[in-house]
């Protein structure tokens, strides 16, 4: 009996024993799987909040670089505006270099300290009559071995303002392209880099600029403006500034100036030598993955359930709240540009076959609405626009996200371009409707892009960031004035964007080496068929083949956009008084010329004054200068034409209105604006169908003008029974083809030699 139960109590502590170890086994492999997984899924989340930090920080060096190169464009182009007289200047005679100083000192713009010219040796005169020395900086002796066009210099001692300065010059040639030497403005380091500071687009990460010498242009600290960094660290004293400046766009790991340890995104500034940089602190991340160690450890020594559930609460609570900050915008709560381009992605992946949507919309003016209602106001604004949007788009199971401040996008997949541009007209409608409430007029641009597999132009493949810019393009050839709610990306537009491109490029180029020219269309008088004057009339003809001859036309709207046509203006006005004062020199008979002003000139002092100053270098009476104006400036401000009437008037030049009745206030302007003559527009000619109400509808414009005491001249005449009819109604002068083409200088010489 105690031999069966000692028998059975063995038996039963064996199963018992093989229960357990069968159970430990399973407990360890489990354990085991679940540790590996665990380990897993937190190197995913690693991976994913590295990933997602990496690519916040190059959206946000990248649209920093964006912003910079638009501002040293705007820098550079008033800098072209000092710069367009100084080709005739010797540089190598002082007086002669001190002398246009003075006569340009008040041409600085915005926070230009001062204008300075200097010679190719580094020979420099400022506008307040010092003498300074630059053949010995870096970027002087860098700019004439690479021949550089632009180039910036310093930060130096101001011989004017005696504090840390930056010089902008760029390079000045004679008509051959040789190098004569340099002209450009300093400013003060203090105030650049204030300005620069105030470009900041985010509050996370800390912003930098790194000079052409390897030294803080920008920087939050003072302390360290104008001066290059090496980190006291000895893992990274290689990481200098001026070791980023040469590496160009990059990414590293060092320490910043106050020894913490950070992520540095680097990238350079088109059209500069100089390079922007944010930085990014690791003590968030450390902090991230100590937490994510700490609770898998702790959970995996609880128990192996409560390992699987913290891990996963863990990887969850992290995705939602780091990964929230980096996705999502602070404001509006819908994706960042970088979560919806990421998102849009992945759905343009998976179907290739199917039809997409992206679109771009923001508000016209938006600067103005937030200096009106105030930025709480104009926030609010946008997160009432993005809750519709957002309602919308789910609706329909599109996607979202906000961009830079009033910009929003949008995608989604779409059964057919009429069933979108429907739910488009829905969408504006219930915006429209919703912004009542803030008692502002909200009109929207909209860029629309389509990928449509049917559909040649529509079905290539491409990225959500080339669906982007396509919408942006599209958005932008909307004119501010025009109540129009959107735009679809075309092949005329692709067209239209590259040679845009092309000539931006190459318009700089072409007038610093004479491409520009100016042909001359006679006017006429209907009272002897004798010449009276003449307009200047400005082509290009450009040595690129795949530019060739430009019109006007071809070119004058892009000039309009970039700003370009205030200095193509100038170089115009000087190529004609430089014409006019030859034809007198040898003795050749010479007739008024008409200049245009284009509706680009905004302030009427700088324009008369600048006029003036290039005029008064001729020595030419006035009344052989007439100034060409458009009606359709009026529209814009009747304050400026009024303005630089009267100024040109006090100095002896005609005025005329050009395009006369093109516009929407011909009438109303004529006892605003002080003109002596009136140009009327060749679309009256053009439309006429020879008809008696036609006739007597000329004769009236004709009848208006002379009871005013204002000289009229038509536009445009092209055949013999135009210009009878106008001769008939008593016309004062006529311009077109019947009597003559635009000339080049020789011909028109001999034109007015024949016809005077």
């Amino acid at each position: 009996m105690g031999k069966l139960s000692s028998k059975k109590i063995y038996i039963h502590f064996s199963r018992q024993l093989a229960k357990y170890i069968c159970f430990g086994i399973s407990f360890i492999i489990i354990a085991i799987y679940l540790v590996i997984t665990a380990n897993k899924v937190l190197g995913i989340v690693k991976n994913n909040v590295e990933e997602s930090s990496n690519r916040s920080a190059e959206i946000l060096v990248h649209e920093y670089s964006l912003i910079l190169e638009q501002y040293f464009k705007g820098m550079f182009a008033e800098l072209n505006q000092i710069s367009y007289n100084i080709s005739d200047v010797d540089f190598e005679n002082e007086q002669e270099v001190l002398e246009w100083l003075k006569n340009n000192k008040t041409a600085v713009f915005n926070e230009f300290s001062s204008i300075i010219c200097c010679d190719i040796n580094g020979n420099s005169y400022v506008s307040n009559g010092r003498k300074i020395d630059l053949s010995k900086t870096k970027s002087f002796i860098l700019a004439k071995k690479e021949n550089r066009e632009r180039l910036s210099i310093g930060p130096l001692i101001s011989a004017e303002t005696e504090e840390l300065s930056i010089i902008f010059i760029q390079s000045v040639k004679d008509a051959n392209g040789n190098l004569k030497g340099f002209v450009g403005s300093s400013m003060s380091l203090d105030v650049l880099s204030k300005k620069l500071n105030q470009m900041k687009i985010e509050n996370d990460g800390r912003f930098f600029v790194i000079g052409d010498e390897g030294k803080f242009i920008c920087h939050q600290s003072k302390t360290f403006l104008g001066k290059e960094f090496i980190p006291k660290d000895s893992r990274y004293k290689k990481i200098s500034t001026v070791y980023l400046l040469n590496s160009g766009q990059s990414k590293f790991d060092s320490v910043s100036t106050d020894g913490e340890e950070i992520t540095i995104y680097t990238k350079p500034i088109l059209g500069t030598k100089w390079l922007c940089g944010v930085t990014v602190s690791k003590a968030q991340m450390l902090y991230i993955y100590r937490f994510l160690n700490s609770a898998f450890f702790q959970v995996v020594v609880i128990t192996i359930l409560l390992v699987v559930i913290l891990i996963t609460a863990s990887a969850i609570i992290l995705n939602s709240s780091f990964l929230n900050e980096i996705y999502y915008d602070e404001l509006t709560n819908l994706w960042k540009r970088a979560k919806f381009e990421k998102e849009s992605q992945k759905i343009l992946d998976k179907s290739s076959d199917d039809r997409f949507v992206v679109f771009e919309m923001d508000f016209r003016g938006f600067k103005f609405i937030n200096q009106g209602i105030g930025k709480k106001e104009a926030d609010d604004l946008l997160c009432t626009c993005a809750t519709i949007l957002l309602e919308e788009c789910k609706r329909v199971n599109f996607i979202c996200g906000r961009g830079y401040a009033d910009h929003f996008y949008v995608m989604g997949k779409i059964e057919s371009v009429p069933f979108f541009m429907e739910w488009l007209n829905v969408l504006v409608i219930n915006l429209e409707k919703e912004l009542e409430y803030f008692d502002i007029p909200s009109y929207f641009k909209i860029g629309i892009t389509f990928v449509l597999p049917d559909i040649t132009f529509y079905s290539g493949k491409k990225t959500i960031q080339e669906l982007i810019a396509e919408a942006t393009f599209a958005k932008g050839t909307i004119k501010e004035r025009v109540l129009q709610s959107y735009a679809i990306y075309s092949k005329k537009m692709r067209e239209q964007n590259e040679r845009v491109q092309r000539i931006e490029r190459n318009m700089l180029k072409a007038l610093s080496s004479g491409e520009f020219i100016v042909v001359y269309q006679p006017k006429i008088s209907l009272a002897d068929d004798k010449i009276k004057g003449a307009e200047a009339l400005v082509r290009w003809n450009s040595s690129n083949p795949s530019i060739g001859y430009l019109t006007p036309a071809d070119f004058m709207s892009i000039f309009e956009q970039n700003g370009f046509i205030i200095q193509l203006d100038f170089a115009v006005y000087e190529m004609v008084f430089k014409f006019l004062r030859r034809q007198l020199d040898l003795g050749n008979p010479v007739v008024p010329i008409s200049v245009n002003m284009s509706r680009n000139h905004s302030n009427p002092d700088k324009f008369v004054n600048e006029f003036i100053s290039k005029f008064e270098k001729y020595d030419l009476p006035p009344s052989l200068i007439e100034v060409e104006i458009l009606e359709r400036a009026a529209e814009e401000s009747m304050f400026n034409l009024v303005a630089v009437t009267e100024k040109l008037h006090a100095y002896g030049f005609s005025v005329a209105m050009d395009d006369f009745g093109s516009g929407q206030s011909s009438l109303s302007m004529l006892d605003e604006v002080p003109i002596d003559v009136l140009k009327f527009d060749q679309n009256f000619l053009r439309n006429s169908k020879n008809c008696e109400e036609h006739d007597k509808m000329i004769n009236i414009l004709i009848n208006l003008g002379k009871q005013l005491n204002k000289k009229t001249l038509f536009e445009g005449v092209e055949t013999q029974e135009q210009r009878d009819m106008l001769k008939e109604l008593n016309c004062d002068q006529v311009q077109g083809y019947f009597y003559s083409k635009p000339l080049d200088e020789a011909d028109f010489v001999d034109f007015v030699k024949e016809h005077l």
